[in-house]
């Protein structure tokens, strides 16, 4: 039997035990978030507040070892992406998926709230049972999670073993749902994950000894420059 090189298979376990580090990043503000309306799949371009709030996350992460940057298609999310990509110190490859937009909301987007109730009265059971309901021509809660779970399992794969941080930029949705499954928490919970536009938050992925499915740790939620802090601590002062 051939002798067992111990400092090669000593590294091997380590990186096979490292967490991964994954950066979650919701696209910064557009017009239509500022004015409350459904976006979805409309590919809205990102606000001047929302270019601003995606510098901030660059800046926060410009020390940090990322080695790619998964994005959501639409062009918020692209435009958040680029941004945080561009003072990195090393080459970051971004990956571009549609399996990352935010959910499809149909026949309501660019709609308000208002808008919705009071047009389409017969077709309001998604905000009831959205796991079973759908906006006229848009997607389930259902639809969303399979999606999003099949795009994580990539990620997965694809960086599990690599060198240096993952930063995934997508929507409200994706990953509020993302997070719920990687914590275990109920899909009627993901309310009470706050997650603002052009926040930054973390966990970090170790894989099991079955490699069903990694374990998450929650080590940053919503985190936000601070003239964004100072803003939501006056909206909710107003509240």
């Amino acid at each position: 039997m051939a002798d067992i090189d111990e400092p090669a298979a000593s590294a091997a376990t380590e990186l096979q035990t490292k967490p991964l580090r994954l950066w979650l990043v919701r696209h910064g503000i557009t017009q239509w978030n500022i004015d409350q309306r459904f976006c979805g799949h409309s590919d809205v371009p990102l606000a001047a507040q929302g270019r601003k709030q995606a510098r901030w996350v660059a800046q926060r992460l410009r020390q940090e070892h990322i080695s790619t940057i998964y994005t959501s298609d639409l062009v918020r999310g692209r435009e958040t992406a680029a941004l945080i990509a561009l003072p990195s110190a090393q080459k970051v490859q971004i990956r571009v998926s549609a399996h990352w937009r935010e959910m499809a909301f149909g026949e309501w987007e660019g709609l308000t709230y208002a808008q919705i109730v009071e047009g389409f009265p017969q077709h309001l059971d998604f905000f009831t049972d959205p796991w079973h309901c759908a906006a006229p021509g848009g997607e389930s809660l259902a639809d969303l999670v399979q999606r999003v779970r099949a795009a994580f399992v990539e990620i997965i794969q694809a960086d599990r073993l690599g060198d240096g941080d993952v930063v995934l930029v997508s929507h409200g949705g994706p990953l509020r749902v993302l997070l719920c499954s990687l914590l275990g928490m109920s899909l009627e919970r993901q309310w009470q994950l706050r997650l603002d536009h052009g926040s930054l938050s973390a966990v970090d992925l170790l894989p099991p000894t079955d490699q069903a499915e990694p374990m998450a740790t929650l080590v940053l939620l919503n985190a936000q420059g601070p003239a964004q802090r100072k803003r939501s601590v006056q909206v909710k002062a107003k509240e």
